[in-house]
C-alpha cells in the first residue's frame, strides 16, 4: 500500500474493547488511498519455462516467451477471516461497503449491481487501480486472493499481490549497496582472508585441466566473481572467526603439525607431544577436523583456538 495516506486512528485503549482487540482490521478500513495516484497488482503464477521454443512461422524466428498469462480475469468476491469470523467480501461499482452483510439483501438489486459493474482483468499480469477507487483497493488489499493479506483464509489460492514501488525500490537499491560492498571487500581483502574465504566458498585454488596451482591474481578474480554473484551469501559468511578457526585447523592436519601417530585416540602436537583433545573412534581427516574445531568452539579449547590462529599469523 505505497503512496498512500494513513489516516490518524485515535482508537480508545480499553482492554476488551472492540477496535483494541482487531486493531489490524480498523488499520485497513480506515487506510486512505492517495488520489492522485495508481496502485499496481501483479500476478503471482509466471508461466513456466518452455521446454521448446515456439518459432513465428513468418519470420522463422523464435517468439519471446511472456512472464504472465495475457489475460487473467480479477474475482471480486471472496472469503476472509475478519476480526475472528469468516465473513464474505464482495466489490461492486458504487457499493458503500465490500462486507455482504452490510451490502443490500435483495438478490435481483445486487445481480443488477453485479451486472453494471466493470470487467476488471490482468493484463500480461499486471492491474493499475487509480487511487480514488477506495472501495476496490479496500477489496484487492484485504481479499484471500491477495497473497500478503494477513486476512487471507487458510484455503485460498493465492493470485496476486500488491506491488509497493517504494519498497521495491527500496530493496533493490539494498541489493546494489550489498554488492559494492562485497566487491570492495574481495578486492581489499588480504592474501590468507581471502584464501580462508574462498575455500569456504568452494572455489578453486588450482586449475582442473592443468592441476597448476591458480595465482593470488587468478584466485582473487573467481573470489570477486563470487562476491557479485551472490552478495548476501559472501557477506553473511565473510569474516567469519570460525571458518577462519577450521581452515587452520584443516591446515595444520594437513602440514602434520597436528596428529595421532603416537595414540589413534588423541589429537596432539606433533612438535611438543602435548595433547590437545580425545578423538576416539574417528579416523577419518575430515572427522579429526571437525572434532577439533568443535572443542576450539569451548571454553576449554580457547588456547587451542589462539594457538592454532598464532601458527598462521
Amino acid at each position: 500500500m505505497a503512496n498512500a495516506k494513513q489516516a490518524p486512528l485515535n482508537l480508545p485503549e480499553e482492554k476488551g474493547n472492540v477496535q483494541t482487540k482487531y486493531k489490524l482490521e480498523q488499520e485497513y478500513k480506515n487506510f486512505e488511498y492517495d488520489p492522485s495516484k495508481r496502485y499496481m497488482f501483479k500476478l503471482v503464477a509466471t508461466n513456466p519455462e518452455r521446454t521448446r521454443p515456439i518459432v513465428n512461422h513468418r519470420t522463422s524466428r523464435p517468439i519471446p516467451q511472456k512472464e504472465f498469462r495475457p489475460f487473467q480475469n480479477l474475482v471480486l468476491t471472496s472469503q476472509i477471516v475478519w476480526e475472528g469470523k469468516r465473513v464474505n467480501i464482495r466489490y461492486y461499482d458504487g457499493c458503500d461497503s465490500i462486507f455482504v452483510s452490510e451490502q443490500p439483501k435483495e438478490k435481483e438489486l445486487i445481480d443488477q449491481l453485479i451486472a453494471q459493474t466493470k470487467k476488471r482483468n490482468f493484463l500480461d499480469g499486471k492491474l493499475v487501480v487509480e487511487g480514488y477507487d477506495q472501495m476496490l483497493l479496500f477489496y484487492l488489499n484485504i481479499c484471500s486472493w491477495n497473497v500478503d493479506s494477513p486476512f487471507r483464509t487458510n484455503t485460498a489460492n493465492g493470485i496476486f499481490k500488491a506491488e509497493n514501488t517504494e519498497k521495491r525500490i527500496t530493496e533493490e537499491s539494498k541489493k546494489v549497496d550489498m554488492i559494492e560492498e562485497a566487491l570492495e571487500l574481495a578486492k581489499k581483502a588480504s592474501k590468507n582472508k581471502m584464501l580462508i574465504h574462498a575455500a569456504y566458498l568452494g572455489i578453486p585454488t588450482k586449475d582442473y585441466d592443468t592441476d597448476n596451482e591458480l595465482t593470488e591474481n587468478e584466485i582473487r578474480a573467481k573470489y570477486r566473481k563470487a562476491a557479485l554473484s551472490d552478495a548476501e551469501g559472501f557477506m553473511s559468511s565473510y569474516g567469519n572467526t570460525a571458518l577462519e578457526t577450521k581452515y587452520y585447523i584443516e591446515k595444520a592436519l594437513n602440514m602434520g603439525l597436528i596428529s595421532n601417530k603416537n595414540n589413534p585416540n588423541k589429537a596432539e602436537w606433533s612438535k611438543s607431544g602435548n595433547v590437545i583433545c580425545d578423538i576416539s573412534g574417528l579416523r577419518s581427516p575430515e572427522a579429526i577436523a571437525n572434532r577439533l574445531f568443535e572443542f576450539s568452539q569451548t571454553e576449554e579449547g580457547d588456547e587451542f583456538k589462539i594457538q592454532v590462529a598464532a601458527i598462521f599469523n
